[in-house]
């Protein structure tokens, strides 16, 4: 489904060249749920940017489907950090939903049905009147998934969506979304600086190295597909895969990413097998 291939980004100034992104390489299949993390400052959203089409590489490719992302792809919708910002505050909860519906002309009933139907299913269904500055930070955010929600992707990037909501809205958005996920089929890539998150959302965890960036470790989260803020996150299972991407990161914090690619050739078996402690 997504496929990013050698990936780079320089950035070039007058003063100085900067390497953010070195030769990152990872396939993510049609349905999966995978999750992204690494280092502050280490270029997830600049890579999450350029799987976009919002940020144009240096070298490599994004494809999605088999074919090249040169600009932003119409089977990919994207989740913002800063929800404040992605809103507009003089729209409606259902006029913000129905923004990215315009360019589709549906209809106004099926954009209706589509506006409707997602702000159901993120739990908005009675708060369609309301503006963002009326609600909760969590409720905002809510209101951004919708909106990608409605517009039907195929593929959804969502970066670190969670970080400016409290602990407990935070874990009902976490789960939210893996409803979301199984109920939709849709193609998730979620980028976090939680670890906590990163174990208990996904399938697999991709973690980065810093920058200049490579994939240190593509890791198979092995635990239940049913999961749930208690159990999950109280196992045994839970505690080893969470201990193993901190030890991981804190590796990718003391190594260049010439370093950490070596030791993704020289351990790939090993990481996507999930090894026990």
């Amino acid at each position: 489904m997504l496929d990013v291939r050698n990936l780079q980004k320089t950035y070039t100034g007058r003063n100085r060249t900067v390497e953010a992104l070195r030769s990152l390489s990872f396939h993510i299949g049609a349905g999966e749920l995978v999750c992204l993390v690494g280092p502050s400052g280490c270029g997830k959203t600049t890579l999450l940017k350029c799987m976009a089409g919002l940020l144009t590489p240096t070298g490599g490719e994004v494809s999605l489907d088999g074919r090249p992302v040169s600009g932003p792809p119409p089977g990919m919708a994207v989740v913002f950090q800063e929800y404040g910002r992605s809103l507009f505050a003089w729209k409606n909860v259902r006029d913000n939903v129905a923004l990215p519906l315009r360019r589709k002309k549906l209809g106004k009933a099926r954009e209706r049905e589509l506006v409707d139907h997602a702000l159901e299913v993120v739990g908005l269904a009675d708060a369609h009147h309301a503006y963002p500055w009326q609600l909760s930070g969590g409720m905002q955010q809510r209101v951004a998934i919708a909106r990608a929600v409605a517009y039907e992707p195929k593929v959804l990037l969502m970066d670190e969506p969670f970080a400016a909501v409290d602990a407990q809205t935070r874990a009902d958005l976490e789960d939210l979304i893996r409803r979301l996920w199984r109920e939709l089929g849709v193609t998730v890539l979620f980028v976090t600086h939680d670890i906590d998150e990163a174990v208990y959302l996904g399938q697999r965890t991709i973690i980065l190295s810093k920058s200049p960036t490579v994939v240190q470790e593509d890791l198979t989260i092995d635990l239940p597909d049913e999961r749930d803020q208690l159990h999950t996150r109280s196992s045994a299972r839970f505690g080893e895969l969470r201990a193993h991407v901190y030890e991981q990161i804190q590796r990718a914090k003391h190594h260049s990413g010439d370093t950490a690619a070596v030791s993704v050739a020289s351990g790939a078996g090993a990481a996507t097998a999930a090894p026990h402690l």
